[in-house]
């Protein structure tokens, strides 16, 4: 089993790929580059003031970038490894609303909202970049050129999370669960990660609140999906071994 999963090749034949979301993304391939690219990367020589741009900050696993209610101040691009959001309820069980990935910005929807809508704790060992939203007047640059950078930002996200909804949006618990499976997949792949081998670093409890499942179902429908051959499950490593498997349970096809 081990030498199998070594053994298995990238899917995206002459494009370099990271072995996992432990390895580092590379800038230009990150949600946050618009505005880090009119930033200069706050590298010594750009004159940016030090604390509007802070690179590669380590995250512990279980460690809190934020909390619900917390005020606005920053956007979090993750570096490396995951992290979940969720939405804190007093007296009931926290719902898991969102997971992220390297190259997937955390906290976005504040920018509108003055405070954070949920929190967000890490996975795994991480690491983010972080940009303080209130400081970017201080960086010296154009109001303009910053104005624009941050729509541009803004347009790459509203256009993910309509194609995350998307691929999301079904009913059955099979078709939920495929439909994750293969978003995951997906936004790895666009990162320049396996999108066909890959670790769900999140609990089963976790996906299950994400999907509206208890998490018994997903167990069940992860294992019978590995009985079927359309992937091949060991603990928490995922391999896909027929993609049109998947497409064909998620839009209902027998």
């Amino acid at each position: 089993m081990d030498k199998f999963f070594s053994n298995i090749h990238s899917d995206r034949r002459g494009v370099p790929e990271h072995s996992d979301s432990t390895s580092e993304l590379e800038c230009k391939e990150c949600g946050l580059d618009p505005v880090c690219a009119v930033l200069d990367y706050a590298e010594e020589s750009s004159g940016i003031p030090e604390g509007i741009l802070l690179r590669r900050l380590p995250v512990r696993r279980g460690e809190t970038l934020f909390c619900q209610g917390d005020r606005f101040h920053s956007i979090y691009a993750v570096k490396s490894g995951s992290f979940k959001t969720l939405m804190l309820h007093p007296g009931r069980v926290n719902q898991v609303i969102g997971f992220h990935f390297p190259g997937e910005l955390i906290g976005v929807e504040a920018l509108s909202l003055n405070s954070y809508s949920c929190s967000a704790r890490a996975l795994q060992q991480s690491s983010v970049c972080e940009l303080s939203i209130a400081r970017l007047p201080e960086s010296g640059k154009p109001a303009a050129v910053l104005y624009a950078s941050i729509i541009k930002l803004l347009g790459r996200e509203v256009t993910f999370n309509h194609q995350l909804i998307a691929s999301l949006v079904h009913q059955s618990a099979e078709q939920r669960l495929c439909g994750f499976l293969l978003s995951l997949s997906k936004r790895l792949t666009q990162r320049g990660f396996s999108g066909r081998e890959f670790t769900l670093t999140m609990s089963r409890t976790d996906i299950g609140s994400y999907l509206g499942l208890a998490s018994e179902t997903v167990s069940r429908v992860l294992t019978r999906l590995n009985r079927s051959g359309a992937i091949r499950l060991r603990r928490k490593r995922i391999l896909v071994l027929d993609r049109i498997a998947l497409q064909e349970m998620v839009s209902g096809k027998d």
